[in-house]
């Protein structure tokens, strides 16, 4: 039984004349009669009498004429929506993000991409790389942001966009008052990382172990707000994301210090399973936040041009 020989049947119902159907659905006569009879047959029951030239719905084609009509009815509503989220008119998107990315970068693309497509639904998953990736694996989220690498078969990896880790202290620290900071410095500090499986935190442990580059772990903490307040309260030094700490830099809460010779430098990725099917939603927003993640840089990079480059 499929959706042509159903509106074959419909179509019959209503005009009770082959021929009348055939005209309406562009099908010859014996194609219109031959769908009869096969349903007729896959239901072991007649659903037409046929007296004299008339045809007359019997009990049973009457009964099925109702539920014909109501899935009639959602298929061609599914098509109609099908159709509109493929034109973005309406639709669902299930994002995943890592901390950084989530909290300081996608809000305002979110915002700004739903105010062009209302309705579009989107949700934000924030956690950590290596749990956004599970989540990627066991297709619980579409499309996600992050900011480590990846370590997945299973995961297709594209740029985002640019980024990069910049050694923060607190405003009375001794660093603020040194026109030199030196590699060999950091091992004084009490460094407060976030957790083992944040991109950040790889990032981070990369870059020092290529320069032999020797620091201590005094605290982890799970949030970068959580990392920013400790360091402001004084209880050490952290290396986090330029994009966390404008407000706290303009405001003076925090200061933002350059070691020589150590510039860590990264990229920020989409990711999908790469068995995952690319709808129209989901490449345009990924095109859209990869646009406005490249404004925000320009407009980052002209309120922190006081930062050494």
């Amino acid at each position: 039984m499929n959706e042509k020989k159903l509106r074959i049947f419909y179509e019959v119902s209503k005009e009770l004349n082959m021929t009348k159907a055939a005209e309406k659905l562009y099908v010859s006569q014996p194609s219109i009669s031959q769908a009869i009879s096969d349903l007729e047959k896959d239901l072991g029951v007649k659903l037409f009498d046929r007296i004299g030239k008339k045809l007359y719905l019997t009990y049973e084609g009457d009964i099925f004429l109702n539920y014909t009509r109501r899935i009639l009815n959602i298929y061609d509503e599914g098509i109609k929506v099908v159709k509109e989220m493929n034109t973005l008119k309406r639709g669902k998107l299930k994002i995943g993000a890592s901390t950084t990315i989530g909290i300081y970068i996608l809000p305002d693309i979110i915002g700004s991409f739903s105010k062009i497509y209302s309705n579009i639904d989107i949700s934000l998953i924030i956690e950590n790389t290596e749990n956004i990736v599970k989540l990627i694996e066991e297709n619980q989220i579409d499309i996600a942001f992050v900011e480590g690498p990846t370590h997945s078969d299973e995961i297709k990896l594209e740029k985002f966009c640019d980024d990069e880790l910049v050694f923060i202290t607190a405003k009375n620290h001794p660093w603020t008052k040194t026109k030199k900071i030196l590699k060999s410095d950091i091992a004084n500090e009490k460094m407060i990382l976030r957790e083992k499986g944040s991109g950040t935190r790889e990032v981070f442990t990369t870059a020092l172990k290529q320069k032999s580059i020797d620091y201590k772990i005094f605290m982890e903490l799970g949030h970068t707000e959580a990392i920013k307040k400790a360091v402001e309260a004084g209880l050490g030094i952290s290396c986090i994301s330029k994009r966390c700490i404008k407000d706290e830099v303009n405001y003076g809460k925090l200061v933002a210090s350059y070691i020589e010779d150590l510039r860590i430098k990264r990229k920020l990725y989409t990711i999908n399973h790469k068995d995952k099917y690319i709808t129209n939603v989901m490449n345009t927003f990924l095109e859209f936040a990869r646009e406005k993640a490249n404004i925000q840089d320009n407009e980052r990079h002209k309120k922190l041009s006081k930062y050494p480059m």
